[in-house]
């Protein structure tokens, strides 16, 4: 049965270009001044100003009519003060010669798009330092209801079925505690009602945490410049060339750290005014977690599986992560000065030269390390002890970028939760680098990416061990059952995304 009624006459209306329209040349030197200057006048608290056409959908040429659209604050203005101002707008159109326009006023805030950050160059003197609000690896995340509780998103990846969309891997026990929450399947279903779990980048801690950084970094910056005064005044009592060769070195630092400093307080007020407030932090939602089990897969802990499955995909909203921001799964090394992180993954004289640094600092990750290889290492490579060894990666929440050694063998460990008897599960092992480097981990790094030097994935942290710093040591779940899980659920991960990709 055919509708009835008003209703059933409705067309679908849509916006479209001004175009060719005589109003293009004259709108930002003339007419869009004078309508602003007017409603500030009247007092009108304009957020937005803007012209463009109504046209019914799919109709074809002539072009409908322009119409001029005024956004004010939301309830500034009441109806006969917004009709007088219509009208008043619409006057200054006509003297302006533009008497087929006319004005449609509407409540409208301007919203700033708060988009992470994209890696920035070496040169730039925020690069290290903003490093924690760029789409590089090591984001720290957090469920956005429970901004106290924070980890790391591990490496993102675009599922085949659906083209564009931007995923990111995680452990799972970031995002559900597993003590205070039920252990069973989380499967998104957008349409049905469903409540998304939304995932929050930083959580309160990290986001002061980084914030004073940048606070030190601005005083560290004025240190240097008092102290370029200072040197600038003793060289008034050198000999002349002594002098002006001090002259000009405390000039060119004084401009380097000059500039410095007013890129840090920059930054500083941007991500005070982006990212103080929680929701700006929201980078997406989870879409798929699958119950934390130990010793999972068909042959278990005397097969090929035997891995704790502890994992969650995040669909990254692309307001947050996009084609312009994206760099793709790559790890910013710039932390660290070049021959030092190249010493620490070359431990021993005898090692192979496979860890380049890379010219623009960021290690970017191809293919994954086999399961096989992971154990039976290439015995040209020693570590500091004459043992064969892959040194590996990782930039986490917490420790940040860390090196340390794939053990030869898995990991067995034993987990107790809810109360329920303990099983067995396989883990790959991470040691530290050496007895004085510190732990490879730390709370906070769980869902952290592991990589070796050529830049393969071994897989995603999930949790640690260890009395002291000495006898630390870092369990990783392989990449290889990771994409066999997803395989499991349909999802064919690429996990080599380009923003082109996007």
């Amino acid at each position: 049965m055919k509708p009835t009624g008003p209703e059933a006459y409705l067309k679908p209306k849509e916006f479209i270009i001004l175009g060719n329209h005589p109003l293009g040349a004259v709108w930002e030197d003339t007419v869009g001044p004078a309508l602003d200057t007017y409603l500030l006048k009247q007092q009108v608290q304009v957020s937005i100003l803007n012209s463009y056409r109504i046209a019914i959908a799919g109709e074809l040429p002539p072009p409908p009519p322009p119409f001029v659209f005024v956004g004010v604050n939301h309830g500034t203005l009441s109806g006969q003060f917004g009709l007088d101002a219509a009208l008043g707008c619409r006057s200054i159109l006509v003297e302006k010669g533009f008497d087929d326009i006319h004005v449609i006023i509407y409540e409208s805030v301007f919203t700033r798009f708060r988009a992470l950050y994209k890696s920035a160059i070496t040169a730039n003197p925020i690069a290290i330092i903003c490093e924690p609000f760029s789409t590089s690896l090591g984001l720290s995340i957090c469920p956005a209801t429970s901004p106290n509780i924070e980890g790391t998103g591990g490496f993102y990846f675009l599922d085949k079925a659906k083209p564009g969309v931007l995923f990111l891997l995680t452990a799972r026990h970031v995002l559900f505690h597993p003590d205070k929450e039920k252990n069973r399947l989380f499967k998104f279903r957008a349409g049905n009602g469903q409540a998304a779990r939304k995932v929050m980048f930083m959580g309160g801690a990290a986001f002061q945490r980084c914030c004073k950084a940048i606070e030190s970094a601005i005083g560290g910056q004025q240190l240097i410049i008092d102290q370029l005064k200072r040197r600038l005044e003793d060289a008034n009592g050198l000999e002349d060339e002594e002098a002006e060769q001090e002259r000009v070195a405390v000039g060119k630092g004084m401009v380097e750290a000059t500039a410095a400093m007013t890129a840090y307080q920059k930054l500083l007020n941007d991500v005070i005014r982006h990212w103080k407030v929680e929701e700006n932090r929201i980078i997406g939602h989870v879409t798929l977690s699958p119950p934390i089990s130990l010793d999972y897969g068909d042959n278990g802990f005397n097969g090929d599986d035997g891995f704790t499955d502890d994992w969650a995909v995040v669909e990254i909203y692309p307001s947050m992560i996009a084609k312009l921001n994206f760099v793709g799964n790559v790890m910013d090394l710039g932390s660290i000065a070049v021959d030092e992180l190249t010493s620490w993954m070359y431990p021993h004289p005898a090692n192979l030269s496979s860890f380049k640094y890379p010219g623009n600092r960021l290690l970017r990750f191809f293919g994954t390390v086999p399961d096989k290889e992971m154990f039976k290492l290439n015995p040209k490579t020693k570590d500091h002890d004459n043992d064969t060894v892959i040194m590996v990666l990782k930039n986490g929440n917490t420790s940040n970028l860390t090196v340390g050694r794939l053990n030869t063998i898995r990991a067995l460990t034993r987990e107790y939760f809810q109360g329920q008897p303990g099983k067995m599960s396989k883990e790959v092992c991470v040691l530290p680098r050496n007895s004085k480097s510190g732990p490879f981990s730390a709370r906070g790094d769980s869902g952290s990416a592991v990589i070796d030097g050529v830049s393969r994935v071994c897989g995603i942290l999930t949790g640690g061990d260890g009395a002291t710093d000495v006898s630390d040591c870092t369990f990783v779940t392989s990449i290889n059952f990771l994409l066999k899980r997803l395989m499991s659920f349909g999802i064919d991960a690429n996990i080599n995304p380009l923003p082109a990709d996007l």
